[in-house]
């Protein structure tokens, strides 16, 4: 009974002290500003989304551009983004690209660096041996090899590297919008 009569006190002194909601905005102040604000890098008609947050940097290219720049986000606002004192509209980019945005690139990354590593240390063994084994015709020959397979493992991980970026070109098929959250 006691616990009945006391949520009872509650709840008619909430009610008789609170006029207002707080969770409410009157109609007369000024429009609210979004609190939380990325660009989005979206491919129409599926769920793959990027996100670009402010103060991460962002290689983009515009139209009057020649080639690609990396900068740091310093502010997105309205229909744009800024970046070191200049302000970017997003109609005016043509180009984004990102690195290592996705699981598969950044296995790609990863698989990359490990080749290369693995295909510059073989490459110096096959060296080495071939330098110390002038007159063994036989192991000079597997040096070689050594050599030759080692190159191939330097060359494919070059080539994964050049799959951790993916570069998106602004159209009806990839949008760039600014995303507010309130």
């Amino acid at each position: 009974m006691m616990k009945h009569l006391l949520f009872g006190i509650l709840l008619f002194f909430s009610c008789t002290f609170s006029s207002t909601c707080h969770a409410q905005i009157p109609e007369s102040s000024t429009p609210a500003v979004g609190k939380y604000r990325y660009l989005l890098l979206a491919k129409a008609g599926t769920i793959s989304r990027y996100r670009i947050q402010i103060g991460e940097s962002i290689t983009f290219k515009r139209f009057q551009d020649k080639k690609l720049q990396t900068m740091e986000v310093l502010d997105i606002r309205g229909n744009s983004f800024f970046v070191e004192g200049l302000e970017v509209p997003l109609k005016d980019v043509e180009k984004i690209r990102l690195k290592n945005h996705t699981g598969g690139r950044k296995v790609a990354h990863f698989m990359g660096s490990f080749l290369k590593a693995g295909g510059t240390v073989f490459t110096l063994v096959g060296a080495v041996n071939v330098l110390t084994n002038l007159n063994d015709k036989p192991d000079r020959i597997d040096a070689f090899q050594t050599i030759g397979g080692a190159l191939t493992l330097y060359g494919v991980g070059t080539g994964l590297h050049v799959l951790r970026n993916g570069t998106y070109k602004i159209n009806k098929k990839w949008t760039l919008k600014v995303i507010e959250m309130y």
